[in-house]
């Protein structure tokens, strides 16, 4: 059985480098043949871990897990009240117009499809992504993300709404693209890392995997 990173540990939270294609809980997959939760605790010998949020299986890096549903509560409540900052990266489908900015188009918050990302227009919430390119050549971007609000596959939405999707998102994305892709450079994954949460005075960091410099490398730039 795979061994999760752990970043962090006390007494109250666990913060890992959660794989990608790796459900929270109440999933299995072929890769991993269970879900974190249930890893974590074979791994911690512990009876049970609750999580104070949830990244998307497709989607790697920081996950903080609470060792007891009190803690559990207490630091939900920091990503309920938005008092959280929440950092991603991402690799996204040709160049972007602007340097940086914000994505504020409602999304629902519930999955969606490539046909209609931001959902029916009854279902949708306010949303708001805000983004910075970090390096860019004629076929992708690869940007730094801060989640202020925190809808259901947010950025993947934002990203496909407007008109550049993330790299490997068979949700949102092209899906001939993504084959073409994945033949291309050898990686099937999503382009989505959890790389820095900040809350309770603390900061968690876990930089992007190098299969995101495989695709564009931090100096490349036109």
């Amino acid at each position: 059985m795979i061994e999760i990173p752990i970043l962090f540990q006390s007494r109250e939270v666990v913060v890992v480098d959660k794989p990608l294609g790796i459900s929270i809980h109440n999933g299995e997959s072929a890769e991993f043949g269970s879900d974190l939760i249930s890893i974590l605790c074979s791994q911690l010998d512990v009876s049970n871990l609750f999580p104070v949020h949830r990244l998307d299986k497709e989607t790697s890096g920081l996950q903080i897990l609470a060792v007891s549903s009190e803690a559990a509560s207490t630091w939900a409540k920091e990503f309920q009240n938005d008092r959280v900052l929440k950092f991603y990266e991402g690799i996204t489908r040709g160049t972007l117009n602007e340097r940086e900015g914000a994505w504020l188009k409602p999304v629902s918050d519930r999955s969606e499809g490539r046909v209609n990302p931001a959902g029916i227009s009854s279902n949708r919430v306010t949303a708001e992504t805000r983004f910075q390119v970090l390096g860019s050549n004629k076929y992708f971007s690869r940007l730094r993300f801060e989640l202020v609000t925190g809808r259901q596959h947010q950025i993947r939405k934002h990203c496909a709404i407007h008109k550049h999707p993330l790299v490997g998102d068979r949700r949102y994305g092209d899906q001939n693209y993504n084959r073409r892709m994945s033949e291309l450079y050898e990686t099937d994954r999503m382009f989505l890392h959890s790389t820095r949460i900040e809350l309770r005075g603390q900061t968690f960091e876990c930089p992007a995997p190098s299969e995101f410099e495989k695709l564009l490398p931090l100096e490349s730039e036109t």
